[in-house]
């Protein structure tokens, strides 16, 4: 009620679909990647070229969105946020941990983070990190990005790796708060630039056809390999920017598409049960499928297990039950 004791209208916010649209091609690729990391199309020279093309940009997009979308909240709000984020870290890392891990359990094996998971983790140092900061501190907006641009750049010198995701957590970080700054604002282009953006991105894809060996460094999970490890990740940082601006603004945007980038939880962290990494005792279902019926590992074949994995997985999503697995306390709320 208002002081003039009349009941005062909120309007929600329209939810932009445009994003949602930019999270399931993401998401797509996301599955692309680890169809195409797979040994079994380790020969494919295409499959190189088009991982080392997604990577450049998927990822730092993806933290760029989650940054976008996270705002400070108030202490009881913020620890259940976090603890619902938790939920499905914690329950796909035992299901990791039972199944998909051959190696003995071990401390390092339960603080490492199997496979895609490191995101989870990662998201909620973020939000963390973002809570614990200072309004005062935040509103300084260009001192926050030189920061934490140089903590980014500085972390490959550290002995940090895949355990508990802290070398991603630091590497990724100005995508996070970059996002965070850019809230409210239009991210996307006048129509009269799309034509722009696709000749830049197959300028990026047809440089990269030069060299069709998978840049190990756009993963950011390990320390550098060389002193010069820091002018790499920075000019991976240059690009990176350029290419997910371009994404963005020539994504297939429908009613469809948008609806399934709202469920990009789902099919982030289900998809790696059917597609493991190699390190895994499985071999990926419709692989196996393609193995038996002796067809070629070629570049086509992987697209259709990719269009295959991503219609399943909305298949299934379409039962309540599974789509509610990655928030678990949702299967007890009455």
């Amino acid at each position: 009620m208002n002081n003039m004791g009349e009941e005062k209208l909120v309007t929600p916010k329209k939810r932009d679909e445009r994003i949602d649209a930019v999270k399931f091609w993401l998401i797509f690729l996301v599955i692309t990647v680890h169809v195409i990391m797979r040994k079994e199309f380790s020969e494919s020279s295409a499959c190189a070229v088009l991982w080392n093309w997604s990577n450049f940009f998927v990822m730092p997009l993806f933290v760029f969105i989650s940054g976008y979308h996270s705002r400070k909240k108030a202490k009881n709000n913020f620890w259940t946020s976090g603890l619902k984020m938790a939920e499905p870290l914690i329950l796909f890392q035992i299901i990791a941990l039972i199944f998909y891990v051959k190696h003995p359990l071990s401390v390092r094996s339960v603080l490492t983070p199997w496979y895609m998971l490191w995101y989870m983790l990662s998201l909620i140092y973020w939000r963390c990190i973002l809570q614990a900061i200072p309004d005062k501190i935040l509103k300084h907006k260009k001192a926050v990005l030189a920061t934490v641009f140089c903590i980014s750049l500085l972390a490959g010198y550290l002995p940090f790796n895949r355990t508990l995701s802290l070398q991603r957590t630091l590497a990724f970080m100005p995508f996070f708060f970059l996002g965070y700054y850019m809230k409210g604002r239009n991210l996307f282009l006048p129509d009269k630039y799309k034509p722009l953006c696709v000749v830049f991105l197959a300028m990026v894809l047809a440089v990269l056809f030069f060299y069709p060996h998978r840049i190990t460094y756009l993963l950011n999970a390990t320390p550098y390999k060389s002193i010069y490890g820091a002018l790499i990740r920075m000019a991976a940082f240059a690009v990176a920017v350029p290419m997910s601006l371009a994404f963005m603004n020539v994504c297939y945007k429908a009613d469809w598409v948008a609806r399934q980038g709202r469920m990009t939880m789902q099919y982030y962290m289900y998809h790696a049960l059917i597609i493991p990494p190699n390190s895994t005792p499985f071999i990926p279902p419709l692989i196996a499928i393609a193995t038996a019926m002796n067809v070629p590992m070629t570049f086509a074949t992987a697209v259709a297990i990719i269009v295959c994995t991503t219609v399943l997985i909305a298949i299934a999503l379409k039962i309540p039950y599974v789509k509610k697995l990655t928030d678990p306390s949702s299967l007890f709320a009455k």
